[in-house]
């Protein structure tokens, strides 16, 4: 996955001049992410892994839950990120031997995360502190990670408006 804002929407069924996608926070670059999460796991321990990192970094207070309505929902009309999924694998941008529907489900998942403004501002904040959560002083993120993280949220977070 690339780092470059794509100056493109954030669904555009396009790759960068390497043959990737052009950044993690468009749905091709995410899709492609969510395939590289505990790989070799089981896809309920990935999501399991996925909501406990996310409660992790809220401090574990407020609400962080799924909303399986959502969910749902996402799965039976998200044709683009189907699109988009077997456009990738085409063009080789996967794991050998990736399971699409599975990578696609956990990404639903991952999109079906809810979250309150509390504890989203305790994932920012634990971002700001160099990802150190600021409620459990327990050091969560690499601190290499969160500078690139929010490079990443800068440059290329704000979908078709990113660069702008």
């Amino acid at each position: 996955v690339g780092f470059e804002p794509s100056g493109r929407s954030f669904n555009e069924i396009t790759l960068d001049a390497k043959r990737r996608p052009h950044n993690p926070m468009i749905n091709s670059g995410a899709i492609v992410t969510a395939s590289l999460v505990n790989q070799g796991k089981s896809p309920a321990e990935k999501f399991e892994y996925m909501d406990s990192k996310f409660k992790s970094l809220a401090g574990n207070v407020g609400h962080v839950g799924f909303d399986n309505s959502v969910f749902l929902s996402e799965r039976n009309s998200a044709w683009r990120n189907f699109a988009l999924a077997y456009f990738m694998k085409e063009n080789q941008c996967f794991p050998q031997g990736t399971d699409i529907i599975e990578v696609l489900d956990l990404y639903f998942q991952i999109c079906s995360m809810e979250v309150t403004c509390e504890s989203l501002a305790i994932m920012a904040a634990t971002l700001a502190k160099g990802g150190i959560c600021p409620i459990t002083e327990q050091k969560l993120l690499d601190p290499d990670v969160v500078k690139d993280t929010l490079s990443l949220i800068f440059s290329c977070g704000m979908y078709d408006y990113s660069g702008q």
